[in-house]
């Protein structure tokens, strides 16, 4: 019978340390995760669940780790949506979108990162204007992992 009880006590921290991720204040994403582009300088946007002080957004190469500059500016109060474009083209490639702020509803740092893929010219298959139409109108949520931008930039200066 005790063993029954510690099993229910494990399961039962497990599944509350769980609950905790899904207050990621991460909702959807322009690009999707793991979109692969035609345009060098693409609009990001990217929704929150909830008001957000968003303290820093940035988009890295991960071919070179390079950060590429944007027209993004931190906003002064919490946000729900973000939009940014590049200042300059982006070489076909592999990149990150990497966000962190913090979420004051939940009282926690929150963050995330969107990967999406810059195609080289020709090779993206031809796309049928009821496809394209239906692609374009339906944006769809990250990768899954709340915290993969804030788990791998705790030893990376924030001028890279």
């Amino acid at each position: 019978m005790r063993l029954h009880a510690a099993i229910a006590v494990v399961l039962g921290v497990g599944l509350a340390a769980t609950g905790a991720q899904a207050q990621c204040a991460f909702d959807q994403s322009v690009p999707n995760a793991n979109a692969v582009l035609i345009e060098t300088q693409p609009e990001v946007t990217i929704d929150f669940t909830d008001e957000f002080r968003l303290d820093d957004v940035r988009v890295v190469s991960l071919d070179d780790k390079a950060v590429w500059p944007t027209d993004w500016a931190r906003p002064s109060q919490e946000v729900r949506q973000t939009a940014f474009r590049m200042t300059q083209p982006l070489p076909p490639g592999k990149y990150l979108v990497e966000w962190n702020g913090y979420l004051r509803r939940h009282h926690h740092a929150d963050g995330g990162s969107i990967a999406f893929t810059v195609a080289k010219a020709g090779e993206i298959p031809p796309v049928t204007p009821a496809a394209a139409g239906t692609a374009a109108a339906a944006p769809r949520a990250g990768s899954g992992s709340p915290y993969p931008m804030l788990l791998g930039a705790a030893g990376r200066p924030k001028d890279q």
